[in-house]
């Protein structure tokens, strides 16, 4: 792994070649599988549900919104020329797609034009059975392939990512929002995967074992009493469809709910660093939390704890790494969670958070 000394007096390092290339990266693993033993004419028959006349096959790949939780999901483009996503769900999470679906819905009419939900069939429900399997459909929408290493040079990106959160964040305030649970609790969450890692890895708790106590004294006691908002849940420069200069369309809702409200912000600022720690300090990312606080989205305790926020959700990201046993992010992520904890005061003073 090569390395240069960075602006944070740490080293640099580049992310693996099959993580950078990612279609999904910062980063889901994709994956190659079939319909079971289907074939045109019964996507002709599903599609007949939505009107959509002769689809044709493009290309068939699993899109994992979690390891956890795959969701196979098949692109066709019909006479039209129109692309669409046919996902097969699994009949356990039947509940939550359509939650999410009609949430996605229910954005879309108030205003969000940069989200493209999930289509009703002529019954008008968004989820058709079919020989025993159940099917949802949605537009792809085309866009502009972001250049993966110059992305973060291009200062149009950043904006455009602010204005989504805020336009989300406003536009879901106004609207009663389908809750299928309560909020996410990050905190449950991190304690929950320090119980694993001192139970099954006990290298990567001993890793992390001051990233957890900077967390616990002083994000876990101050996030119950903030603000919760409705957020995308998994907010990164590969779930956008980039047009020029613009934001296309936003995917992979499949994490969306009520969490903390910088939640997203912090998602985004984390893969930011993820991909090159020196972009911490960049007018890139100072741009991006400029423009929220402009925009007096956040209320000012929701800031003081953005910080260890952002740490928190990097957590998520460890335990991806785990599950698909990529030992060399799981490493950089540890590095980078640690670098987060002993860099906070310069980082902060250059977010002028300090």
């Amino acid at each position: 792994m090569g390395h240069s000394i960075s602006k944070l007096g740490i080293l640099i390092y580049s992310l693996p070649k099959k993580i950078r290339q990612s279609t999904n990266a910062c980063a889901y693993p994709v994956f190659s599988e079939t319909f079971g033993s289907m074939d045109i004419s019964d996507y002709e028959k599903i599609f007949r549900n939505w009107h959509v006349v002769s689809p044709i096959l493009c290309e068939e790949i699993q899109e994992p919104a979690r390891a956890e939780q795959p969701a196979l999901s098949t692109t066709f483009v019909d006479t039209n020329k129109d692309r669409w996503s046919l996902e097969r769900i699994a009949e356990e999470t039947y509940s939550r797609k359509l939650s999410i679906a009609e949430t996605l819905e229910l954005l879309e009419n108030q205003g969000c034009n940069q989200i493209h939900p999930y289509k009703r069939n002529s019954l008008g429900q968004f989820i058709t059975a079919y020989s025993g399997q159940l099917f949802m459909l949605r537009p792809q929408i085309k866009g502009i392939a972001m250049p993966l290493d110059t992305w973060n040079s291009e200062g149009w990106r950043p904006d455009a990512m602010a204005d989504f959160i805020i336009s989300l964040h406003q536009t879901a305030a106004g609207i009663s929002i389908p809750n299928d649970g309560k909020a996410y609790a990050i905190i449950d969450f991190v304690k929950r995967k320090t119980e694993a890692f001192d139970r099954h890895r006990p290298e990567v708790s001993d890793s992390l074992n001051r990233v957890f106590h900077v967390l616990e004294d002083s994000l876990f006691p101050a996030l119950s009493s903030l603000p919760t908002a409705f957020c995308h849940g998994d907010f990164n420069p590969m779930n956008i469809v980039w047009g020029t200069e613009v934001i296309r369309s936003v995917t992979h809702w499949e994490l969306c709910g009520f969490k903390p409200e910088a939640y997203d912000a912090a998602l985004i600022v984390g893969c930011i660093g993820f991909h090159n720690p020196d972009m911490l300090i960049s007018d890139f990312t100072t741009r991006f939390i400029r423009r929220l606080r402009d925009a007096a989205l956040y209320t000012e305790g929701t800031w003081e704890i953005f910080y260890e926020l952002v740490i928190a959700t990097r957590y998520g990201w460890l335990s991806e790494w785990m599950y698909t046993h990529d030992e060399k992010s799981r490493d950089l992520e540890t590095l980078y969670m640690n670098l987060l904890v002993t860099q906070k005061n310069y980082i902060l003073k250059k977010w002028e958070l300090a």
